[in-house]
């Protein structure tokens, strides 16, 4: 229970040059800029009670992930992607952005976004931080990279559903101790 704790609290710390984007998971706002082409990333678990669901920054359950790379507006018919997907191996070198931050864990050849689905697979079996490095490539060769971090495995709905019920029983525990000492206060007052 403390790894998870430990992530979220450093996610929360992280640097915006961390965060490749700033858009929730689940919608269109999904997007990593490399050099001046805006990607759209869609990312899948076909685990838990929503299978059919898109995700972006996290993804909550420890199952096989796809992220798809495509994009709204730009015509990509003439460049192509090398994806690498990226596991935290240092918390410092997350902390301070280097480049010992991650370590690969799986590298996809290069693809063309004329001819396929761009995508990038894999079982992820441990929580933590992973990121996946985005190289475009134009049709002369000239590359340009981005890193887009997010985080697998922790259930925030049920961590905020578990905080809740807490609070909720804090709550009442105070109120009938409040109701309780007043009653003994009136007793007291009577005699």
């Amino acid at each position: 229970m403390l790894k998870p704790l430990v992530i979220v609290s450093l996610m929360m710390l992280l640097s915006s040059a961390v965060y490749a984007h700033a858009g929730p998971h689940g919608n269109d706002e999904c997007l990593v800029h490399v050099g001046d082409t805006e990607l759209r990333l869609s990312g899948y678990q076909f685990k838990g009670t929503n299978p059919d669901r898109h995700y972006c920054r996290h993804f909550p359950h420890l199952t096989r992930i796809i992220i798809k790379i495509d994009s709204l507006t730009a015509d990509l018919s003439k460049k192509s992607i090398q994806l690498q997907l990226l596991k935290r191996q240092s918390w410092l070198g997350l902390l301070f952005n280097s480049d010992n931050a991650f370590s690969v864990i799986k590298q996809q050849g290069i693809q063309s976004f004329s001819n396929q689905v761009v995508s990038i697979d894999a079982e992820i079996e441990d929580i933590d931080i992973y990121a996946i490095k985005l190289r475009l490539i134009d049709g002369n060769g000239a590359f340009t990279e981005q890193r887009f971090v997010f985080l697998v495995g922790v259930p925030f709905a049920q961590i905020m559903v578990s905080i809740s019920g807490l609070l909720l029983m804090l709550l009442v525990f105070i109120v009938m101790k409040q109701s309780r000492s007043k009653r003994q206060q009136q007793t007291f007052d009577k005699t």
